[in-house]
């Protein structure tokens, strides 16, 4: 008994010593024995082209014309871009065209809707829509929708129907930045109807 016992320690050692050897068992350092994953390149959008005056849909009756009129909303919209997109290290390239170029990406955005309701003494209620389509070397990648309300937030009576549109505009380029990052085809931000 005592030496079935001791050949049944005696093999369970020699087995946990085998085993324990290879805790200790070094990787090899030397790359060419060792095939490291290599990180995917990603395709960050860095520069983007985009119209210095923004189209308006066609469908005039979601656009509201005395915004149009009175506000700059088609020039404030690549201004805001500008800023929002060069704190997130996208450089906004503004052109005079409203056609894809053959290199590099082009951001086409269109307003679809603009509601400019209310005023400083009843109460804002201001609405922008956008469609954007994101060209590459002159093909279409992917399209998204933005929309943001707003009712013109802290003393927001005091504040004149332009100033509280271009806060539903900046909130539009902010998630336009956004979309950039990572730009999905189909996708949709803000308060969309």
């Amino acid at each position: 008994m005592k030496i079935r016992y001791l050949a049944v320690l005696a093999l369970s050692t020699s087995t946990l010593v085998g085993c324990g050897g290879n805790a200790t068992t070094q990787p090899a350092t030397d790359s060419a024995t060792v095939a490291a994953p290599q990180a995917q390149q990603s395709d960050k959008i860095t520069l983007v082209s985009v119209p210095q005056i923004i189209a308006i849909s066609d469908n005039r009756g979601q656009i509201s014309q005395a915004a149009l009129n009175e506000c700059t909303l088609t020039t404030q919209y690549t201004q805001l871009l500008q800023e929002q997109a060069q704190d997130d290290g996208i450089q906004v390239n503004v052109v005079n065209s409203q056609e894809p170029t053959a290199n590099g990406y082009f951001l086409k955005p269109t307003f679809t809707q603009i509601h400019s309701g209310g005023n400083a003494f009843i109460g804002h209620r201001k609405y922008t829509q956008m469609h954007m389509v994101l060209y590459k070397d002159g093909q279409k990648m992917a399209e998204a929708d933005f929309g943001r309300v707003s009712g013109g937030g802290f003393f927001g009576g005091y504040k004149g129907s332009c100033s509280v549109l271009g806060r539903t505009v900046e909130a539009n380029a902010k998630d336009t930045v956004m979309w950039l990052n990572s730009p999905v085809d189909g996708a949709r931000f803000g308060d969309l109807n």
